[in-house]
């Protein structure tokens, strides 16, 4: 078992870094695992090939651990988006998503609508609507409809709101729960056996970097969504036969995922799994109080949850009409990284996030408030 100081001292971003929602800084580990397997890729030694083979069901493992999932029931794609699209193209009937989510699930649906001459049909929540919660996805819902699936982000991109997934589970009955997890895995200690489909990338709060992801399925999801995407490496039965789809979750998948990718990705998990979900929660969420009390001191309206149930690492901070870019000004000039989104700032923090970081950012709210 790891302890939540020796997981925070394997991260070595620089301080001042609130962005880990953006980005999050690769960890030690996972540059050292890249090392490693670029090794055996530039020598290919008798038997290389194996260990790069093996990459795959190590990703796999692991991840399935972390969802509650079996191993066959997990894939790996190279982000959140193709395993968004693999679902979305699989898919049969009304689908319940929000406007305001994240482009990658309405995008991925109004796709697969236009392609397979409406077998999917989104049903939007419009913009404007609010946080998702079980109540609002309630009120959407009727008995009788044709909405087969409910697809929500786990953790909002833009306001930093945590969906209760046991509760989303009790709210859409027998209908498929799709999880955009990119936003709280490794941070967040939900419900995912709640969830029909949990897709999510490596390169936010996993620090793995770009090109690692996976999507687990339920049963039944596997036994309601039909693989529409399938490449090489999703289908058997070549070159002697026609090829066929894969049984289970292989079969959402279309060419082989670069294997030092998939080391990268166990790595990070791996780590994730020695420490705890719930110990890296505890840590951020301390974070999260301290960015809050730094808000409150220089009268920034914190737009997110302050509900421990309802966030994760983002908090969303509105500066007064016509100060946004006072407040940009002071954290760029403080070595302050965060986001600006829609007249908001996003602080994101994590487990790595130091005293150091949390001192520079307060000293650029001094700054703020004194300017303004």
């Amino acid at each position: 078992m790891t302890t939540i100081d020796e997981y925070a001292a394997g991260f070595s971003e620089d301080p001042g870094y609130l962005d880990h929602a953006a980005f999050g800084p690769v960890q030690t580990a996972v540059l050292e695992e890249q090392r490693v397997l670029g090794t055996i890729q530039a020598h290919m030694r008798f038997g290389a090939m194996d260990t790069l083979d093996e990459q795959d069901a190590r990703v796999r493992a692991v991840a399935a651990r972390l969802v509650g999932r079996r191993e066959d029931q997990v894939v790996s794609q190279t982000a959140t988006t193709p395993g968004l699209l693999h679902t979305a193209f699989g898919l049969t009937g009304g689908v319940l998503v929000a406007a305001d989510d994240y482009p990658s699930m309405p995008l991925a649906l109004a796709s697969a609508a236009s392609a397979t001459g409406g077998r999917v049909r989104p049903v939007v929540i419009e913009s404007g609507a609010g946080w998702v919660t079980p109540s609002l996805v309630r009120s959407r819902l009727q008995d009788g409809d044709d909405v087969a699936a409910v697809a929500v982000s786990l953790v909002d991109w833009r306001t930093g709101y945590r969906t209760d997934l046991a509760a989303m589970r009790e709210v859409i009955g027998d209908r498929l729960l799709i999880v955009d997890a990119i936003q709280g895995f490794g941070v967040t200690d939900a419900a995912y056996e709640a969830a029909d489909v949990v897709a999510t990338g490596g390169q936010k709060w996993l620090h793995a970097g770009w090109g690692t992801g996976f999507v687990a399925f339920s049963d039944r999801a596997l036994d309601r969504l039909r693989p529409a995407l399938s490449g090489p490496h999703g289908t058997t039965g070549w070159p002697a036969e026609v090829p066929s789809v894969k049984p289970g979750a292989a079969g959402f998948t279309m060419t082989r995922i670069d294997p030092v990718a998939q080391a990268r990705m166990a790595v990070a998990l791996e780590r994730l799994t020695a420490v705890g979900v719930a110990a890296v929660q505890e840590r951020v969420s301390d974070r999260v109080e301290r960015v809050f009390a730094i808000a409150d001191e220089f009268g920034l309206e914190v737009e997110s949850s302050r509900d421990p149930a309802e966030r994760a690492g983002i908090v969303v901070l509105r500066p007064a009409a016509g100060k946004l870019t006072a407040l940009s000004a002071a954290l760029h000039n403080h070595g302050v990284t965060t986001s600006t989104r829609s007249g908001n700032v996003r602080v994101s923090v994590f487990a790595s996030t130091t005293d150091e970081t949390l001192d520079m950012f307060r000293d650029a709210c001094i700054s703020y408030a004194t300017s303004a």
